[in-house]
């Protein structure tokens, strides 16, 4: 059930009677209360509407509940996996669950295909790297002697030599830039410098991580650096979009 929810009277509004759920096609196990997945399709003109009339200024909790009250509104029962991702930390873990042997929800199901958007990009192209536990998407570059464990790679991620990378989420970039190509004065090259270390990191897009660069908050931050490249929320290092870190930045 939703965690903004809190109260008897708030409670009602989402409240079914089990049976009504298990006509459905969906075993309720005795659940009684309907969660929102986030998930709207509406009408354009009922949404402009919505918008132009309501107070409210968070969608999920004021002005969808309002529409209940005045509007139609159906409902789709889902019961399969699912996760809340509206906090850096669950949308880390939502990603690392699905690098593992058993994820909570299969990505080649043959009876479920997803389709992704087709990019028509090169394969990925490995050195001498060890591999764990770990999801690596197309037009990668991976170095010599690099470790990967527990992480997700993301498209056009280039990594140099000597380079450790656990427990992260990398967000790759949205487009390959040549080895050749003259930089600006002061501008690193995209991707993650030789000889770097990545623990318990999320790099955003179009990250320039330079070399021996740590990233690990060994010190256990929960918050830190609000206006700044590197961020700690949750407890989880954060290099935001198009981020630079300089070559020897330890944290």
């Amino acid at each position: 059930m939703s965690k903004s929810l809190k109260t008897e009277e708030e409670l009602a509004t989402v409240r079914m009677d089990p049976a009504w759920i298990d006509a459905r096609g969906v075993e309720s196990h005795g659940r009684d209360c309907l969660a929102s997945m986030g998930l709207y399709i509406f009408n354009k003109s009922v949404m402009v509407d919505l918008l132009n009339t309501s107070s409210h200024e968070d969608f999920g909790k004021g002005i969808f509940p309002q529409s209940l009250q005045s509007h139609k509104v159906q409902v789709h029962l889902f019961d399969g996996y699912w996760e809340d991702i509206g906090t850096i930390r669950a949308f880390y873990e939502a990603n690392l669950s699905l690098a593992g042997k058993a994820p909570p929800f299969e990505l080649r199901d043959p009876n479920a295909p997803i389709y992704s958007r087709p990019r028509f990009l090169p394969p990925t192209i490995m050195g001498d790297a060890h591999i764990e536990s770990s999801l690596i998407a197309d037009g990668c570059r991976i170095g010599d002697n690099v470790t990967i464990k527990n992480s997700v790679i993301g498209l056009r991620t280039v990594i140099g030599d000597n380079v450790t990378i656990k427990d992260s989420v990398v967000m790759g970039a949205d487009d390959i830039e040549c080895e050749k190509t003259e930089l600006p004065a002061g501008v690193l090259p995209m991707g993650i410098g030789n000889g770097s270390v990545i623990e318990g990191t999320i790099l955003d897009k179009n990250c320039r991580i330079g070399e021996n660069v740590k990233i690990t908050n060994q010190a256990g931050v929960e918050h830190q650096g609000e206006d700044e490249a590197l961020q700690i929320r949750d407890g989880i290092s954060i290099v935001i979009k198009e981020g630079q870190i300089e070559s020897g930045h330890q944290s």
